[in-house]
């Protein structure tokens, strides 16, 4: 059966230094890649920020690179043409110049901020007071948040601070990380797990989500091109502990409600 397929969560590239995969020397880095691989894996829409692992910064200098990878999203976003749905960086050293880039996001058709990524530039929680400042705006605004998971006592304040705010937590992970995702998921109605980056390769997660969080609050994602999207295309579509309908919601219903399109 087919699938309406939308990729909540992976990394576009303009060039090879910003392209996420670890294998490089294996594959294809180019602009046009990333639209061929998703059409080949029948989605039809991607979303995410455009991040790098090569590129350094100091915490003087993380605004600079943020900055960068931000004008990054929006070229790709005219590139594309409609298939991607570009995520901003924000950051909490940086209050001001993150309610500018929102609006900028924002008058630019998107209501997506992240993935964030906090390990790469210099912070480690969400649930700080700068941050609260700039979400507080975001939800104003209207915007979603997809984020790498910090602690889960980080992640679970994140969810009281910001009761209005749609809130999609990253890699399902396993042991305390999974416990945390579902438990946060039942407590807080803001708050979306997506099964990008780790989890999903265990038998059984998938449907454990559904069950205990249910169907409506699990979302798609691959972490391209950090993960291979064929294996999280056919893992949620040949997933025979999954209903059709769990499956039509996972793969791009629940993104499309969140995501306004």
């Amino acid at each position: 059966m087919d699938f309406e397929i939308i990729d909540f969560h992976m990394h576009p590239y303009l060039n090879d230094i910003d392209c996420t995969c670890i294998h490089r020397s294996a594959v294809t880095i180019s602009v046009d890649e990333t639209p061929r691989i998703m059409r080949e894996n029948g989605v039809s829409k991607f979303c995410g920020s455009v991040v790098t692992h090569d590129r350094t910064s100091t915490v003087e200098t993380d605004w600079e690179l943020l900055k960068s990878l931000n004008d990054c999203a929006i070229t790709l976003k005219d590139y594309y043409k409609g298939a991607y749905i570009h995520g901003c960086h924000v950051h909490p050293n940086f209050i001001e110049e993150s309610i500018k880039e929102i609006d900028r996001f924002k008058a630019s058709g998107t209501n997506l901020i992240g993935e964030l990524v906090p390990w790469r530039f210099h912070y480690n929680e969400y649930a700080s007071d700068n941050m609260k400042t700039i979400l507080d705006y975001a939800s104003e605004k209207g915007m979603i948040l997809s984020i790498h998971p910090t602690t889960p006592d980080d992640m679970d304040n994140l969810c009281e601070n910001h009761p209005n705010l749609i809130i999609v937590g990253a890699h399902p992970g396993e042991g305390e990380q999974y416990i945390r995702h579902v438990e946060r998921a039942k407590k807080y109605k803001n708050y979306y797990v997506d099964l990008s980056g780790s989890g999903i390769h265990r038998y059984g997660a998938t449907k454990r989500l559904v069950n205990e969080i249910g169907a409506d609050k699990v979302i798609f994602g691959s972490d391209y091109a950090i993960c291979n999207l064929q294996m999280y295309v056919d893992g949620v579509k040949n997933d025979y502990l999954l209903s059709t309908e769990e499956k039509r919601l996972i793969l791009s219903e629940n993104a499309k409600r969140i995501l306004n399109i």
